[in-house]
């Protein structure tokens, strides 16, 4: 009985010992899990995506509008800065930050009207933002250097405006009429300037309800001379230049969604302000290569400060610009002018599609996030990420050629 009971139980031993064999490694391969921490769901996903059910997805692109032209009516041609938005029937909004005006288009991209015009009076601009929209389907364009938001109807009519009370970008109204944006505070003394980065929840005051993320950095000042100047626009450049920056963005149900790249996480936020959810992804590093400082030095060749500096000028910023050895852990481009771009977006199904490499003029590499946080596609494609947006079942962006803006829209199909 004894030599029967030694052989049953070692068996039992066994069969447990390869069932938890089986499933260790089942859980190492897919190394995914959702685990509470307080209050707030840690979604941690793979290096690689794990589809529920199938193999792994990716969305084709093919483009079937594009509104701009190199020359001929100037009622289609853009400045080297814009943005654009879309409204729920389709029509074009593009904010020109240089012409300091908002041209609409219809969904086959005809003009239809110009609203708004340089000046400092109602209905003015000093600079502009992206169009948005608010709960009642007004236009709202928020200006930092006026430091006023501006509301209109569809026909360009001007309504009202509110003043700002600081320096806020991307803002957004949600369906409650609260606001969700990045504040922006510089304090200089005199050997140091410091830049405060808060991404807030306030009410129709500005009133802070919520505190999202705060980021604090400092630039030295060391001096005024020609090689002090020099010194500053390079700490200036080093701030930007492959750092990982903060991205915002809001979701239809009015959740939060906040990005810092430092790490692979995205922090997702209730309407009131809460942490809610953290979405995690392991990944390798990718390194910052000779090809990403050539086209960092090709880009700030091309801004308005460095276009009429002396060459030798430029020469010894561009030596003393501190390349990272890698890039952010989500999108790999970071530069002048990186208001424009965002890492990631969103999709009316709730998948986050997030940029996790660029190459400009060449690739781009998305990560694809379904509405649960679950990491389910990976793909190369040739589309353009400035600006880029998912709308009404099609996809839009900013395409630069030669120098020339177009706006783009893109039938989207999601393929296996």
């Amino acid at each position: 009985m004894r030599k029967r009971s030694i052989i049953f139980f070692l068996g039992m031993v066994c069969t447990l010992t390869i069932t938890v064999f089986f499933l260790f490694t089942s859980y190492t391969q897919e190394n995914f899990s959702v685990q509470k921490l307080g209050d707030v769901e840690v979604v941690s996903n793979p290096k690689h995506p794990i589809p529920k059910e199938g193999p792994t997805k990716k969305i084709v692109f093919k483009e079937d509008l594009s509104i701009g032209t190199v020359e001929g009516d100037e009622n289609y041609m853009f400045s080297g800065t814009i943005s654009f938005n879309t409204d729920e029937d389709g029509n074009f909004y593009v904010s020109d930050m240089e012409a300091l005006r908002i041209q609409k288009y219809s969904p086959e991209g005809k003009y239809l009207l110009t609203i708004g015009r340089k000046g400092q009076g109602p209905g003015e601009f000093q600079s502009l933002s992206v169009i948005r929209f608010d709960r009642e389907d007004y236009l709202y364009i928020c200006d930092v250097t006026g430091r006023k938001v501006s509301f209109f109807n569809k026909e360009g009519e001007f309504l009202k405006q509110i003043k700002m009370p600081g320096a806020y970008e991307n803002l957004y109204i949600n369906s409650k009429g609260l606001m969700v944006a990045n504040k922006y505070e510089q304090v200089m003394s005199e050997n140091a300037l410091t830049m405060l980065s808060t991404a807030e929840l306030l009410d129709k005051n500005f009133t802070q309800i919520a505190e999202l993320h705060r980021i604090k950095r400092e630039m030295a000042l060391p001096g005024r001379d020609l090689s002090a100047r020099i010194q500053i626009m390079a700490n200036m450049i080093n701030l930007v230049v492959f750092q990982p920056q903060e991205f915002l963005t809001l979701a239809r149900n009015d959740s939060i969604y906040f990005g810092h790249p430092e790490k692979y996480e995205i922090d997702i936020f209730s309407p009131e302000g809460k942490p809610v959810r953290k979405i995690i992804r392991d990944y390798d590093p990718v390194p910052v290569s000779k090809k990403d400082k050539a086209d960092i030095v090709e880009e700030l060749s091309q801004q308005e400060n460095f276009v009429d500096a002396p060459e030798e000028f430029r020469i010894k910023v561009f030596e003393l610009i501190k390349y990272p050895k890698y890039k952010p852990a989500y999108q790999g481009f970071t530069l002048i002018q990186s208001g424009l771009n965002q890492s990631f977006t969103l999709m009316e199904n709730g998948w986050l599609a997030l940029i996790a490499d660029y190459r400009k003029g060449e690739y781009a590499i998305f990560d694809i996030f379904d509405e649960d946080g679950r990491y389910i596609a990976n793909f190369k494609t040739t589309v353009p990420v400035e600006g880029l947006f998912f709308k009404n079942g099609k996809a839009y962006a900013i395409s630069t050629h030669e120098n020339y803006k177009f706006v783009k829209r893109y039938r989207i199909t999601l393929q296996e």
